[in-house]
């Protein structure tokens, strides 16, 4: 054998004989777990949520030693610059911002946020995802994705997050001031059901920036990472993404390391 790989036989025998300390046998636990999340994760996780991660499985590390040992293995979770608000401007006339940036819930179904984002597919062009997200789970309740941009994925979205929901009345719901979020059908479909409409300042994303922050996570997680033939292999990567991954897998901080849905249908 020794021949065959044109090694000395003593370079074996110390390999075979040297006994490894405990301490190295922890490091390469630790390693070789932070490699199996951090793949898993797809890259997505810092420190903070391996160890999240990690504690679920039974083994404690501090963040800063998970830190030091995902720069040593060249492990680097995707950022984000921090968006820069533009300046404040007035609605139109009866369209107020009732949510005024009041983002804090002590339920679930207490206030949604709605936005569209623009995806792009090589045969197709550009395809539009239309989300709702409840604000105190995070949880993406209700979604449509389609090739127009029309008020009809607006209307599909929010009718999935109220077959979701038991009691509508009351809910607040953010929204910008999009032709399709001010169409007739959208306002009479929210007043039938008592949900209230809050519309963000124009040229303020900030006014909505949770579901902007998912749609940002989005892309950056998964659409950006990929390359969409077409929108029927674009609305199946959506679909896994939403209901396989964030919904159900993806930890947040904001809301204790729990998954948008473990939190949606805590009782």
């Amino acid at each position: 054998m020794c021949k065959v790989l044109k090694i000395n036989r003593s370079t074996v025998y110390k390999i075979f004989n040297t006994k490894m300390s405990l301490r190295e046998i922890d490091r390469l636990d630790l390693e070789s777990r932070l490699i199996d999340l951090y793949q898993e994760f797809n890259g997505i996780y810092g420190a903070p949520k391996l160890q999240k991660e990690l504690l679920k499985q039974g083994y404690y590390a501090s963040v800063k030693r998970i830190g030091r040992y995902m720069r040593r293995l060249g492990l680097k979770s995707i950022i984000t610059k921090r968006y820069n608000p533009g300046s404040k401007s007035k609605a139109p006339d009866g369209k107020v911002n009732l949510m005024n940036r009041e983002f804090q819930t002590s339920m679930t179904n207490e206030k949604w946020v709605m936005d569209i984002t623009y995806i792009h597919t090589i045969y197709d062009g550009w395809t539009y995802l239309a989300s709702v997200m409840d604000l105190h789970s995070k949880m993406i309740i209700g979604y449509c994705y389609n090739k127009r941009m029309t008020k009809e994925i607006v209307i599909e979205s929010i009718k999935q997050a109220i077959y979701k929901t038991k009691d509508t009345k009351g809910i607040i719901v953010q929204s910008d001031l999009g032709s399709q979020y001010l169409s007739y059908e959208v306002e009479a479909l929210l007043n039938k059901h008592g949900i209230i409409h809050s519309y963000s300042k124009k040229g303020n994303p900030a006014d909505n920036s949770p579901i902007e922050a998912f749609h940002s996570v989005i892309k950056r997680e998964y659409i950006h990472r990929q390359i969409f033939k077409n929108y029927e292999e674009a609305k199946l990567g959506i679909f896994r993404y939403i209901e396989g991954f964030y919904n159900r897998k993806r930890i947040h901080g904001s809301i204790g390391y729990k998954t948008p849905i473990e939190v949606y249908y805590l009782k």
